[in-house]
């Protein structure tokens, strides 16, 4: 595993991210999300052990949990193919490959191809244009409104 250091308050006090370094530089995570996602992996794999608890959060232990899960998830793709969906946009599962008009959490309109990653922890993908190879991850969700145009 790459060194992994804690900045606890990146965002503001308790607003923190863990911070991956890599020989070319580094990548951050924040303390939210990996919460968010190990839970959703320990749901979606049934390993309830390895839940990340609240009182674990900016914490090294909620850091590995979470690369538990997400190796397991890699290990089960190599296995079998699986793909998990816990980085999916809910309200945008079966609606990949149309173009929808979304109305997003902070009020904001906008339109765009729905689209996926590829891997074994995919994610949505706006897509600007059917010519476009790919876009940004879906932000904004849940959203208010989501409408096939």
């Amino acid at each position: 595993m790459n060194k992994v250091t804690i900045n606890p308050d990146y965002f503001g006090p308790g607003n923190g991210l863990y911070v991956i370094h890599f020989e070319e530089g580094c990548s951050t995570l924040g303390f939210d999300r990996v919460m968010e996602l190990g839970n959703l992996l320990a749901a979606e794999l049934d390993r309830w052990d390895l839940t990340p608890l609240p009182a674990e959060r900016g914490t090294m232990k909620a850091y590995r949990k979470y690369r538990q899960l997400t190796d397991l998830v890699h290990q089960k793709h190599r296995q079998t193919g699986y793909r998990s969906r816990a980085e999916l946009t809910p309200q945008l599962i079966g609606l990949e490959g149309k173009r929808v008009e979304v109305v997003d959490r902070y009020g904001e309109k906008r339109r765009f191809w729905v689209g996926r990653s590829t891997g074994w922890i995919p994610c949505h993908l706006e897509v600007s244009t059917r010519r476009s190879d790919g876009g940004p991850a879906v932000m904004g969700a849940p959203f208010q409104s989501v409408r096939v145009v």
